[in-house]
């Protein structure tokens, strides 16, 4: 009877210490899947982040923000791109980064210019091998007049007039290039109107901009035509000056019974 019941106890000893092998591998496979879904999330997280180049076209946006504004003509090279053009949106790059109460002004209050600040500009952008010839030039109907004494500009006393504003598509690299895709946004019509909706204010144009490794970084060398093409330009942002007088006149109280006994 004794040696049944030592049996019986040593079978349910033996069941449990099953059960528990059976327990334990069941937690180890739960942690393994909880591990390897961890990896996995972790994983995509890393490639997700490793292609999302949002910063980097946002940065390129600032940088290009007062070129493209110019709408340089296409070039191949900067010994073949128009230098009065490239060198009129450095001085009001340049003009837009400094402290201009800083600045001597003439009798006017127009500001004089450093060349040594324009040089800081341009070799940000164009790197530091490249140099502009500094002498007196007409870009856009404006005049900058170059004081040698004091190896600075004078800047018109005016505001840039901006014709685009950039928004970068895509970045491809190839060895030591960098080719940026730019569209050129404008906040006016064909018709010269302005475009009330700016959320669908869509590019009217695109260029490759195109940067060249150099000494410290990326530096533009190149702007040439894109792949990237214009699709038809949706109607329904387009605000003709009438449309834009109506919606004055709408504001303007008794404007409707004015108008009606005119």
């Amino acid at each position: 009877m004794a040696r049944n019941n030592d049996a019986l106890a040593e079978q349910r000893a033996l069941r449990r210490r099953r059960r528990s092998r059976q327990l334990l591998g069941a937690v180890v496979c739960l942690l393994v899947i909880i591990g390897a879904v961890s990896v996995v999330t972790t994983g995509a997280g890393l490639v997700a982040k490793a292609f999302d180049d949002t910063d980097e076209k946002l940065a390129y946006e600032q940088r290009l923000l007062t070129l493209v504004g110019f709408d340089p003509v296409p070039f191949d090279s900067l010994e073949e791109a128009n230098q009065n053009t490239l060198l009129s949106a450095l001085i009001w790059e340049t003009l837009a980064n400094v402290d201009k109460d800083a600045l001597e002004h003439d009798d006017l209050g127009a500001p004089y210019l450093p060349a040594l600040e324009i040089d800081k500009t341009s070799a940000s952008l164009y790197g530091p091998d490249w140099k502009f010839t500094y002498q007196t030039f007409e870009d856009r109907g404006l005049t900058y007049t170059y004081d040698e004494e004091r190896d600075a500009f004078l800047v018109p006393i005016t505001s840039a007039l901006s014709d685009y504003y950039p928004q970068v598509e895509k970045i491809r690299r190839s060895g030591d290039t960098q080719r940026v895709t730019v569209g050129y946004l404008s906040q006016y019509n064909e018709d010269g109107s302005l475009v009330l909706n700016t959320s669908e204010i869509e590019p009217v144009k695109y260029y490759d901009y195109i940067f060249t490794r150099g000494s410290g970084g990326y530096y533009l060398s190149a702007i040439v035509s894109s792949e990237m093409t214009v699709t038809a330009a949706s109607s329904s942002s387009a605000v003709t000056a009438q449309d834009q007088q109506d919606q004055l006149m709408e504001l303007v109280p008794g404007a409707d019974s004015a108008s009606g006994t005119a």
